[in-house]
């Protein structure tokens, strides 16, 4: 009968149990931990998404930054980005609305 871990496996097979390459066991290694994580967020790249037409304006998806831009017919990107196209929807929508920004005036002095 082979031993079995705490968990009803075989050492070399349970990832709380193994000894990783560095000599610790997998679940408490740190280096190990940030390799995995590094891999996990490797894995996860958004697909492209389609651009849409709002307001005269382009909306876009950047995936590398997985962040929704939007521009004007004059071809400058917002300085912000935004989780969702939603979110650049309204952002447009609050541009549009505000108008020009007034002067800020100087306090008054007592």
């Amino acid at each position: 009968m082979t031993p079995e871990c705490i968990h009803g496996f075989i050492p070399e097979h349970c990832a709380a149990c193994r000894t990783c390459p560095h000599g610790t066991m997998t679940s408490r290694c740190g280096r190990c931990a940030v390799a995995a994580s590094a891999r996990q967020s490797a894995k996860v790249i958004a697909a492209d998404q389609p651009t849409e037409e709002y307001q005269g304006h382009e909306i876009f998806f950047v995936p590398v930054e997985r962040s929704w831009y939007y521009r004007a017919d004059d071809g400058v990107r917002s300085r912000e980005s935004y989780p969702s196209a939603f979110r650049a929807r309204r952002a447009i929508t609050e541009a549009l609305t505000a108008g020009p920004e007034k002067p800020r005036q100087k306090a008054k002095r007592r």
